[in-house]
Formats: structure tokens, sequence, C-alpha cells
């Protein structure tokens, strides 16, 4: 079939469905457009049993088969190329958005059949109960029932909507959850429990398998492992729907579905407060705010984020996608995360770099237009993108036709002479891009059959025909294998003897036996040939033929070739031209490795799976390497948890797990772990560090170290610390530019921070802490600061009654007043005294426009509508209006 070629709806009824796949790019439902793919791609779609709008979400099984799941609480199991089953009906409450709506398998689903599913449970009344929980699947290599359902967690809701629905686990164990706002669109106060990190309302949250909270989230709790703050790794999220985490990094790249003008694409950073409600995309949020807890927020800038609305780069509802880690696509999409829009029913690609930057933007107009309903996605075993197409309950896979391989057509025979009765096996067939195969076989009298496996019995005379399989994949690719089969004459009898060992370690001894007897030969003389199986991704695999001789047994060492196995063929024929052919194959001893690292960064494992974890060979020799910088763009790399202090090693598989730590150290972690002095003034941290823009900061038992690329690293600790987070921090008065100084103030107590937004916050026990900033700043410096006349300031650098201006009121009866047409002054001692009494700025004097000078006699200060003058010999003030 060509890649452009579209087979109508009204025609689908008269094709059949092939081993439950059609190959075709279809319309979703009657009336609609077909799809709009680039040259060379197509969409295929697979049933699942699941009724149109009823599909929510999937999971492979790691031998390729598929779990569906449904908003009504329907679980199916698809068998790759075979017919939909449902294995459970879990009891699913589907008022509005609620429902059955997110389905994963564990990654130790093979040993565990465990599965992870989010869903709504049935009540007598709001509120609504949000449960994930963890399932067994039964009955082995052919699922047919969940049971054993463990609660790891509940939320309640008063909302159906921006529920919880997204669950992803990790390959090291912990499980990643998205919960939504838990709120109506209609405006609501309670939407700011989305940056409640006591809340579980719109948050990322990290768990461990049993619930609780991983230790190493950001504000992580020992003392409350399962308290929500100990959970979040991420807030501020609107409808955090779907999400997926970075192949090299881990990191989350999540999609949060706007309310009025915004869609975004978020990298998710730990400790981050993506912002809402007090932002949208890029843009403030009307209403939102002007509410005081949004007034000195900052925006987290999204990865991507696009506008509402029906033009080629908008849409209404984005869904978080995956990145391709498959090899047949053109190469500008390796690596490339696709995501789509569900109402806008588009599918784009975008690229970031190591450290989380956009380096490619989406197409415009999109990769694809017309795709159908997509909820949900994920890769098929050989990398290709799959989604869930809500609108026709299908599942569609992006595969490219260009790129697809032939199939190997083999078969298997064995006779019964005394019926004349030959049954055939076409399964040792395979295909390395993991498509499913039709089996077509012509028996050389004439008869055909089609199937996996077929049964012929020969009725007319004769002692030898020619049969033909010919196996042909999904994109009409085939090969034939042609072979003479004797219908009267007994089938070589092959017996293989293989190793009680299953599984080898590199250069371990591969050892196999064979004898073979034949009804009228006696015995027959064996031929070996041996290959090795490489498969480098999951169902895409190929051989590199290797020796071949004869004998009653073969050996040959374990190969040292990664993601291989060897196989080894014993082969006889009789005199008839019947053959008969057994092969073992020995697989590997594989023990997983790991890559983690004290901050996200990228971490690969280039002759393998290129990202943070793999299965490796015993005795494989492996090379790994970890990123110089990490993917903040601060930390650099400083050497492995176990002492190796190059980037990139090279060492053999053991005979055991392995998870190895690449250390990377911020300039914070630098200055903390070289300036003993400052460990004992801030005591331990409490939580890693966290990224806000260009700024990041680490909060320790008794202060916070700040740094930004223009400052480098400065602490703030105590009450001043207290005072900078109550004016809003580094959003409001800027980063510090200083550590804490001591006063230089005439009894030498208290201390002071400058930070870069022009303020300062100074303290002295007699005072407390005080910011002050601006004009009122530097006109106060210039009369000495702390240590002169007007000492320490007694109130924050304050908004006056009038607007006009700005003040600052200081401990030794003074004060500085600004505005935009006088600038800022000091007035102190009797002057201050005598306009104070008047009513200061709200006086007939107005704001002063001089500071205090030295007169004949006395001092003076000058004011937009008078002067006052103060004599010392008189002790009197006199007060002249202009």
């Amino acid at each position: 079939m060509g890649s452009r070629r579209v087979c109508r709806i009204g025609a689908l009824a008269s094709l059949p469905m092939v081993l439950g796949v059609l190959v075709v790019v279809a319309p979703s439902r009657p009336g609609e457009a077909a799809p709009s793919l680039p040259e060379g791609f197509v969409l295929r779609d697979t049933p699942t049993g699941q009724g149109p709008y009823n599909l929510t979400d999937f999971t492979y099984l790691p031998d390729g088969s598929v779990l569906t799941a449904g908003k009504n609480g329907q679980v199916t199991w698809v068998p790759a190329g075979g017919t939909p089953t449902e294995i459970a009906r879990l009891a699913t409450d589907v008022t509005g958005d609620l429902g059955l709506v997110g389905l994963a398998a564990a990654r130790d689903f093979a040993s565990t059949g465990h599965v992870y599913v989010v869903r709504s449970i049935p009540q007598a009344s709001p509120p609504w109960k949000l449960r994930l929980s963890r399932f067994t699947v039964r009955g082995g290599a052919t699922p047919a029932a969940l049971g054993d359902e463990s609660v790891l967690l509940e939320v309640e809701s008063d909302a159906s909507m921006h529920a919880m629905t997204t669950v992803v686990p990790a390959s090291d164990g912990t499980l990643w959850l998205s919960v939504g706002d838990l709120q109506f669109n209609t405006f609501q106060p309670d939407v700011l429990k989305a940056m409640d990190l006591d809340e579980p309302a719109g948050k990322l949250l990290r768990i461990t398998p049993s619930g609780a909270g991983v230790s190493s989230n950001p504000y992580y709790d020992p003392a409350r492992p399962r308290s929500w703050r100990s959970r979040v790794y991420a807030s501020g999220f609107r409808s955090p729907f779907r999400f997926s985490l970075s192949p090299n990094t881990g990191t989350p790249v999540l999609g949060d579905v706007g309310k009025r003008s915004w869609e975004e694409l978020d990298l998710v950073a730990p400790g981050h407060n993506y912002k809402w409600p007090c932002w949208e995309g890029p843009e403030k949020t009307p209403g939102y705010s002007d509410l005081a807890e949004c007034r000195n927020v900052v925006n987290t800038p999204p990865l991507w984020s696009y506008r509402h609305g029906s033009g080629p780069a908008e849409g209404n509802s984005v869904v978080a996608g995956t990145t391709y880690t498959g090899s047949s696509y053109p190469a500008r999409y390796r690596g490339a995360f696709f995501f789509g829009d569900y109402t806008g029913r588009k599918l784009w690609t975008l690229r970031y770099d190591a450290v989380g930057k956009l380096v490619s933007p989406p197409e415009n107009p999109p990769f694809a237009m017309d795709i159908g309903a997509p909820v949900a996605f994920g890769a098929a075993t050989n990398g290709d993108i799959v989604y869930a197409d809500l609108g026709s309950g299908s599942l569609r896979r992006l595969s490219y036709t260009p790129g697809n391989r032939a199939p190997v057509a083999q078969a298997d025979t064995s006779t019964d002479p005394s019926t004349r009765t030959v049954t055939f096996d076409g399964s040792p067939s395979v295909d390395f891009d993991g498509d499913a195969l039709v089996y077509a076989w012509t028996f050389g009298d004439g008869e055909e059959a089609v199937g996996a496996s077929a049964t012929h019995t020969y009725a007319r005379p004769g002692d030898r025909f020619e049969v033909t399989l010919t196996v042909t994949d999904p994109f009409g690719a085939s090969d034939t294998v042609s072979f003479v089969v004797a219908p009267s004459n007994h089938s070589p009898v092959l017996t293989l003897s293989t190793p009680q060992e299953q599984t080898f370690a590199v250069a371990e001894q591969v050892t196999a036996a064979a004898t073979a007897r034949d009804e009228e030969d006696g015995a027959l003389q064996v031929r070996w040939n041996s290959a090795v199986l490489h498969c480098a991704e999951a169902a895409t695999c190929h051989l590199h033929p290797g020796a071949e001789g004869t004998g009653s047994a073969w050996s040959e060492p374990f190969p040292d070739h990664a993601d291989s196995s060897l196989q080894l063929t014993a082969t006889v024929q009789d005199s008839a031209g019947v053959t008969a052919k057994q092969t073992y194959l020995a697989r590997p001893r594989q023990h997983l490795l790991r890559l983690v690292s004290d901050v996200p960064a990228v971490l690969e494992i280039p002759g393998l799976s290129g990202g943070t974890s793999a299965l490796v060979t015993e005795g494989l020799t492996v090379d790994v390497t970890a990123a110089e910088v990490a993917q903040d763009g601060v930390a650099r790399f400083a050497g492995w948890a176990d002492g190796v202090s190059n980037r990139t090693r090279t060492f053999s598989m053991g005979a055991g797990d392995l998870t190895l730590e690449a250390i990377y150290v911020t300039p914070i972690g630098r200055r903390y772990a070289d300036d003993p002095a400052l460990r004992s003034l801030l005591g331990a941290p409490k939580g890693p560090e966290v990224a806000e823009g260009r700024v990041r900061y680490r909060v320790y038992q008794r202060g916070r170290l700040y740094w930004s690329a223009a400052t480098g690293v400065r602490e703030v600790h105590g009450p001043i610390l207290a005072k900078y987070l109550s004016a809003g921090g580094h959003a409001a008065l800027g980063v510090p530019i200083t550590d804490r100084r001591p006063s230089a103030g005439r009894n030498g107590e208290g201390g002071y921070n400058d930070f870069a937004k022009d303020a300062s916050i100074y303290w002295k026990p007699s005072t407390g802490a005080r910011a002050i900033g601006g004009q009122v700043r530097t006109a106060w410096r210039k009369v000495g600061a702390e240590r002169g006349v007007l000492g320490y300031p007694i109130t924050d650098h304050r908004r006056t009654r009038d607007g006009r201006g700005r003040f600052a009121h200081f401990e030794n009866r003074g004060s500085v007043y600004w505005s935009g047409s006088t600038g800022a002054h000091a007035v102190h001692g009797p002057i201050w005294r005598k306009w104070s009494a008047m009513g200061r700025e709200r006086s007939v004097l107005g704001y002063p426009t001089s500071g205090v000078r030295k007169v004949p006699g006395g001092q003076r200060s000058r004011f937009e509508r008078g002067v006052i003058r103060w004599y010392s010999n008189s002790g009197g003030v006199v007060v002249r209006r202009q």
C-alpha cells in the first residue's frame, strides 16, 4: 500500500480484518477528513475492544500485547495482531471528566504482573473520590482478569474535572502522578491550592510503590513521608492531563491544559512552581492575577505554549506525548518529542537540548492534521509513536513505510505416513520490524490454506510435493520459502539436547548436541550453523551468520555483542529430501544497569539503550557517559559516587545489578562544601536546590543560599531572611548581592544584606528587620546610613498616603521622603520634629526639596511650599512659606 492511500469509511465494511489490523489511513468518524501526514508516514488502526469516546489510555506489555482502559471502567487485553478481550470491569464514576483515565504497566511487570490504575470511585454524593491503585494481572501470558487491588493513595475533589489523570512508572521503581486543580472553570479562590504544598491539587507527585513521598523530593519531610508536601515534585498546574519522562534524563515533560487563552508544555524541574492560577502560558491570568497571593508571583516560562484557536499553530487541549526513540523514522524525527491537541486533532514535534532549552519549535503547519482525537500517547516495541483516539476507540500507530523491512519465511513440518497427512508450522517466520504477519500456503497439489499453522492430507498419488509458504507484513512486504514434503515418507526425527543453563555470560561456552534417525534411512548426519541474533530494540532484530559444520555436537563461546543471543541450529535431511530442523537460542544472562544523578542531567549508555537504564549481559564491556553540565545549565560534573572521576568510563558488567550515580555540584553546593563556617551558620540542607528562571536557591535549617550568574552565591539568614521572604523574596527585591554583613552602627550590633533590585534589609534587635530601597536608600546612605545622623530604619520603604512618593522613618527621629518631582531628601532633628507636627508631606509645606543644610547659627530645610529654619542659640524654629 502506498504511504498516502486512503480507504474511505464507506468502504471499510467490505475490508477484512487482517490479524486485527487495518492497514489504512482512515478518518475516525464519518464525515471527517482523512489525516494529512508527511510523505512516507501512515497511520494503522488497531481495535481495542473499547467503544467510541470510551478509550482513555493504554500500556504495552513486555510481549508486545496491549492493555487498554475505558472511561466506563472496562479493561481489555489486545494480543499482538489478535482480537481484544475484556479482562475487567472496574467500578468507576464517569461523571464529567472522571472515569478510568490512567493505566500503566509496572517496570517489573514480567515478574510481578503489576499494573497501576487511576480512576474515580462511585460515591453516594460529592465529593468525588479519586484513587491510584495497583492490581495484579491474572492469567499469565494470556491475561484474563485483574485482582489483588492495593490502594496507594486517594484524593477527594469537589469538582468532576481537572482530576487525577496519569501515572508513569520510572526506571528507579518510583511512580509519577499528575493531579489537576480539582476545580470547575468558574472563578474560585480554592484554585490557589494549586500552589499550596500541603494540598494535592495542581501537583506533579513522585511517590514510592507504597504511596509515600520519595526521599529526594524537594519538600520531603522524613517525619511525615506520607504528607502531600513530601510527595510533591512540582506545583502550580491547572490540568496536567498527560506527561511522560524524557528517556535521557528522566525529566517529566507535561502538558497543562489551559482555561482562557493558552496551552502549554512544561519541562518540569524539581521544586518549581508553574504559577497557575496567577499565570497561564506567558500571560497573567485575568481576575486571579489581581489577588494578593499573585501580586509578586513571577512566571515560570513553559517550554512551549500556543494560543487557543483553530489556526494551524493553535489548539484548545494539549496532550503531552512521548519522545521518539526508534530508528525507522527519518533522522530528523529521532529524539523528537511528539505531542498532540485533542480538540484541534493535530500532531506536532519539537526538540529541546540537554539543558532543557527549546531548539526546534513545533512545525507550522503541524506535522499532521485531522488525526482523530488523541488522549494518550505511547510507543510500540520498535519505538513507533502510538496514540489512543478517543473518537474511534482505536489505537493509531504512526509508521514510516519506506524503512519497512521484508519478513523472513520459515516453516517446520511433521508427517503421518499412514494417513498421508502433513502438519505445517510457519511460526518460526520472523518480521524484524515486529509487525504481525499473514501466512499463505500452497501445498503443491492445487490446494491452499491460510494461517500460521495448517494441516493437509494428500489424496492424489505422488511421493513428493513442493510446498510454498508466503508471509506478508501489513505494508505488503513479503517473503517465500519452498520445500519438499513426501506424504508417504516418515519425517526425520531430530532430537536436540540443550544446556541445562538457559542464560550465559560473555565467553561462557554454549554446547548443544543432536541425534537424528529416519524410519527409512536410519541414522542421519547433523549439520550445524550458528548465528548471533541482535535485537537493539525490542522486536527489531537481525541475524549475524556464524560458523557451520557437522557432527553430533556443537560448541561456541557466548558472544561479546550487546543485546544479543546465540542461535545454534541443527538440520537433517533424508533421502526423500524431507528436512527437519531445530534451533536452540542461548539467551544472555543480564543485569540491570542504571545511571542516576543527584540533579537532572543527560546520562547515557551509548552502546545499549542510549538512555539511563539497560539490561546488560554479564561480562559485556560497557561505556557510560555523563554530561559535563547538568540539565539546569549550572551544575557541573564532579565525579561518580564510587570515586571514578572521568565523565566517560568503560567497565565489564559484573554478576549483579549495578547503579552508578553521577554527582554534580552547583555553585551553591560548591560554596557550601568549601566553607565550614558557612555550614555551621546555616546547618543542614532541608531539600534540593530550586531553580526559578535564572535564580537558584537552597533552603537550609537556619537560612538560604541564593545564586545567579551575575551575583554569585550569597547567604541570607535570621530575621533578614524572614523579612526578605515576607517582602516577596527575589521576585520583589532581587537576589542578594552580599552575604549578611555586620553593621557599621555606633554600637556594632545588627547587620544587613543588599539585593539586586536596588534594595537592602537592615536589622538590629531594637528596630527589627526593615526593607529599604530605591532613592530613599540612596539618600539615607548619603547621610551615613546606619552610622549617620538617622541611624537604623524603623519602617520599611513605604508608599506615602497621597501616592505621590515613598518614605522610610529612622530611629534617630528622622525620615527620608521621595517624590518624582522633588527627589529624595533626609529630614531630621528639630526641623523634622516641626515638620512632623505640621503633618509632614500632607502639610502646607509638602515634600522636602533639600536635606538639612547648615546655615549661620543653625540649620535649614527647603520644602515644596516653604522653608523651616532652626537656630541653636535660641532653640527656635522659624517656618517661612514661599
